[in-house]
């Protein structure tokens, strides 16, 4: 964890002046030190570090020394450099002779029984037929972060070997030398994670466009074969009606005239029956493919952000309209009363500049929340009430002189949150526990925590706010949003900003 106050950086680095102090290295060992930084950070790669961490006691100390570290996938030590042969890929078809086995299998042993019998990490440099084995412990600090975190924290080992007498501050040295390899390491493996990460994104983004994007166009072809599929029942149906016509006026057909009508009611009934099915199949792609083209733009991971594409939106035609059909049957199964309040200005009047996939989506989380959490509440007659209110007003210069704004406002019933429960909603992995109505115990939260950060993160990239504000019966969750109103539109509403 990171410092949170300057005071506790400011303690940190008089304890760590204090360590350098009671360390008391000689000139030579400073230099070492600044040198192995100052190399050490010139490259990304984890061969130039293993390079560095044997060169650097080489040539300041006449140290020779072997680089052993856990290969993360076998979880096996491999020796991956030496002072006097450099990097050991570099020989290709490189046998260990027995002496190698022997060392790597005592190395393998100390650290695997340490790990069964000590709840402490490895500590201090080991004695090894001649040689000194220094462990390499990683940060801990990212240890949440790196997939890999070695065995209790024990990357490898440094393997010294002295040219004459080996005095406890030589030891010393190399044990702090061998902790500065281990920091290092730690860290190049997070950047070679996150730059692996980043081409499997990349990559998964290119086949996410060509394997489900592109094939996702297709089924517009079939929706329209569909509608004219249903124009043909359509002409069928007429067929019949206009042959029930004609056998009407001849008595003679008259069981025959009746079982056409009795075939023409169930064939129109089953048409209207698919034409309100092909109706809603196309709404439920539209409304996918808005959402799968916007999620996964390919700026979005080029940039590590999302990327606006704004453009001139009627939120009423192209949003709240299509979100409201969407999920109005939802709210009906569910007993849920849906209300509308006009706002200030006619809704036909209201354009925003936004990317409207993105704000389309910020809706319907809010939507899909509204679904999930509203909860009944007593009328002044005692009966249980499901509701949920959507209106709109116009704040005028919000954002500053005639920089005015747009607030949308989902009101749901329920248990009004807390006011630190409505201050952290929108914070990335909160979730809300709710308390049973039987016994008053807390629940487990529903929910990822994600949807009301996803809101906040695209209202605010457009510019605009977000918040939620409990009440006597509910509570309002609001969204602003930058909107360049005419002067005519917003110069009457001074006396009306009631919520900001």
């Amino acid at each position: 964890m990171g410092y949170v106050t300057l005071e506790e950086a400011i303690k940190k680095v008089e304890k760590k002046k204090d360590d350098y102090k009671r360390y008391n290295f000689e000139r030579l060992k400073e230099e070492a030190f600044a040198t192995f930084f100052d190399l050490a950070q010139e490259s990304t790669s984890l061969e130039h570090l293993y390079l560095v961490s044997v060169a650097v006691p080489k040539v300041f100390f006449n140290i020779e020394s072997i680089l052993y570290v856990l290969n993360s996938r076998t979880n096996r030590l491999e020796k991956v450099c030496t002072s006097w042969k450099g990097l050991e890929k570099d020989s290709p078809g490189k046998k260990y002779d027995s002496k190698e086995l022997d060392e790597i299998a005592t190395l393998e042993n100390i650290l695997h029984k340490n790990t069964e019998f000590h709840s402490e990490p490895l500590q201090g440099p080991i004695s090894l037929n001649g040689k000194w084995a220094f462990p390499i412990r990683g940060n801990q600090a990212l240890k949440q972060w790196v997939s890999f975190a070695g065995i209790k924290g024990v990357f490898g080992f440094l393997v010294a070997i002295f040219p004459k007498e080996t005095f406890q501050e030589d030891l010393f040295f190399l044990e702090k030398f061998a902790n500065r390899i281990g920091y290092n390491l730690h860290q190049k493996l997070l950047i070679q994670q996150n730059l692996n990460h980043l081409k499997f994104i990349n990559q998964l983004v290119a086949d996410i466009e060509h394997n489900v994007i592109s094939p996702n166009l297709y089924y517009m072809l079939y929706i329209k074969r569909l509608k004219k599929h249903l124009e043909s029942y359509r002409l069928v149906q007429k067929s019949i009606k206009d042959l029930i016509l004609v056998l009407s006026h001849d008595q003679a057909h008259q069981n025959i005239t009746d079982e056409l009508c009795a075939i023409y009611n169930d064939f129109s009934e089953i048409t209207d029956k698919m034409e309100e099915e092909a109706r809603d199949l196309e709404r439920h792609y539209t409304h996918t493919s808005l959402f799968l083209e916007t999620l996964f733009r390919k700026e979005h991971f080029l940039k590590g952000t999302y990327v606006l594409r704004k453009q001139p939106c009627n939120f009423k035609n192209e949003i709240i309209e299509r979100i409201i059909d969407r999920y109005a049957p939802l709210f009906d199964k569910k007993g849920i009363h849906l209300k509308r309040t006009a706002g200030d200005v006619p809704e036909e009047e209201i354009t925003l500049f936004v990317d409207k996939g993105l704000i389309s989506q910020v809706f319907d989380n809010l939507m899909s929340n509204a679904l999930k959490y509203t909860e009944p509440i007593k009328d002044p007659l005692g009966n249980d009430v499901k509701l949920v209110s959507i209106d709109y007003k116009i704040l005028k210069n919000f954002f500053g002189d005639n920089m005015h704004g747009i607030r949308f406002n989902i009101f749901t019933t329920g248990r009004p949150l807390s006011p630190e429960e409505s201050l952290r909603v929108f914070e990335e992995g909160y979730r809300v526990v709710r308390k049973s109505e039987a016994e008053g115990e807390s629940k487990t939260p529903s929910g990822s925590g994600h949807g009301l950060y996803f809101v906040k993160n695209v209202v605010e990239i457009h510019g605009g706010k977000v918040g939620c504000e409990p009440e006597k019966y509910g509570n309002t969750f609001y969204f602003i949003l930058p909107f360049n109103a005419k002067e005519e539109i917003a110069s009457p509403i001074e006396d009306r900003v009631s919520r900001n």
